[in-house]
């Protein structure tokens, strides 16, 4: 009988955690769809449209890939936001193409937006059941704003850090830890450094 107990209590442990599992495995699955979508309508833009941003933000990162820098046209250039240039740098690294690397900035585009859906899914799971978590998180990547991949714009990297500071805030308000209280300055700062509207 003594014996039967740890097994049985394992076995319980291990049944609790599949649907967890499953839940992970869906979500991935959303994000990884949601990515190959926005990736595909992306080839339909075929350059920028929003001027002057787009430009500007492609220079920052260019730049940055080359100097680790930010400048404009070889100028010095500090009164844009940081992250989002950073982020999509590594096209501009990779790639020695401009229509190359402009693609490739809008696959990264369609990763870190679609990444979303995951701190939207661990809000969502603080309040209903996983699945209904997870219809949040299907939504999350449904917005309009999500035709914003195929363009070089701050909104790609602003969505899922605004939506990881909100879920930063949520676990800090449910216990202001120092440590809580840190990471949310960290992530405000990350999100001012994204876009100043932050």
């Amino acid at each position: 009988g003594a014996c039967r107990r740890p097994a049985v209590s394992t076995l319980l442990a291990v049944r609790s955690r599949v649907p967890a599992a499953r839940a992970w495995l869906v979500l991935t699955a959303i994000v990884v769809c949601s990515a190959g979508i926005r990736t595909a309508l992306g080839h339909r833009i075929v350059a920028p449209w929003i001027m002057i941003d787009e430009i500007v933000y492609s220079e920052l990162a260019k730049s940055f890939a080359a100097h680790g820098q930010f400048s404009v046209r070889g100028v010095p250039s500090h009164g844009y936001g940081f992250v989002y240039p950073v982020l999509i740098a590594p096209a501009w690294r990779i790639f020695a193409s401009v229509p190359d690397a402009y693609v490739a900035a809008k696959a990264i585009n369609a990763v870190v937006m679609s990444l979303a859906a995951v701190p939207a899914y661990l809000l969502a799971c603080r309040l209903v059941s996983r699945p209904l978590a997870l219809v949040a998180a299907a939504l999350t990547v449904s917005v309009p704003s999500m035709l914003y991949t195929g363009t070089l714009m701050t909104e790609n990297a602003f969505y899922p850090v605004f939506l990881v500071c909100v879920l930063a805030l949520v676990a800090m308000l449910e216990r202001p830890t120092v440590r809580r209280q840190l990471l949310v300055l960290v992530l405000c700062a990350a999100a001012y450094g994204t876009r100043q509207q932050a």
